[in-house]
């Protein structure tokens, strides 16, 4: 699995934020909430949803359960403004972390990137327009 880790000067602006294995997931079924593949090299996966960018601009969070010290360290890089772009799935989060997340975006200008999008707002349908 490919991780990019935090460097120096803190977190990067465009952030994966994963929780490794969601609790009510079973250990014989694949993973339900992963639609990025780290295992597999996702950065040129994350490249055709969100567009181009350097692999030093990505950080890549994940905790073993919801709202663990990466959620932390998450919001607090949100709300002071160091994240330009958050990737994540909003399924394995709870109700209070979803709205949290998206209104933290909303008030910083970060932009929330899900599956929900469906592909609308990646780089290569924004590029077909």
């Amino acid at each position: 699995m490919e991780h990019f880790s935090v460097n120096d000067n803190g977190i990067e602006p465009i952030v994966v934020y994963m929780i490794d294995r969601h609790p009510l997931e079973q250990v014989s079924e694949p993973d339900p909430f992963r639609w990025l593949h780290p295992e597999n090299g996702f950065v040129h996966e994350l490249k055709g949803i969100v567009g181009p960018f350097q692999t030093e601009e990505l950080s890549l969070l994940i905790d073993d359960a919801p709202a663990g010290a990466a959620w932390k360290q998450l919001i607090n890089a949100l709300v002071a403004g160091k994240i330009r772009m958050v990737v994540t799935h909003l399924a394995p989060l709870t109700s209070g972390q979803r709205q949290q997340l998206i209104g933290v975006c909303a008030f910083t200008g970060a932009r929330l990137v899900t599956p929900g999008d469906g592909g609308r707002n990646s780089y290569l349908m924004l590029a077909k327009m």
